[in-house]
């Protein structure tokens, strides 16, 4: 099941972790609260382990989530590091 996780759900992990809320997560990243937490749930689900706990007022990284959001982290650099090296059409 790990085979279908997106960047858009590693994305969204690393901005509500930044953010501290799925709330304040989804206004940074143009999308509705519940878009968030359906994405993340459904990133847990895939990972087969909770990234937050949701049990106070504002969702706390477990620890797997904390383990995890370095390397998530790291995708989403990557990423953007290829995006942008593919723009600049150095190649040509």
């Amino acid at each position: 099941m790990l085979d279908g996780i997106s960047l858009d759900q590693l994305t969204t992990f690393v901005t509500a972790a930044e953010t501290g809320s799925f709330s304040a997560a989804g206004r940074k990243l143009g999308r509705a609260q519940s878009v968030v937490s359906q994405n993340l749930a459904n990133l847990e689900t895939q990972l087969g382990i909770q990234l937050f706990d949701r049990s106070a007022r504002y969702p706390v990284l477990t620890a797997a989530g904390r383990a995890l959001l370095a390397d998530a982290r790291a995708v989403a650099e990557d990423l953007a590091k290829l995006k942008a090296r593919a723009r600049t059409s150095w190649w040509t």
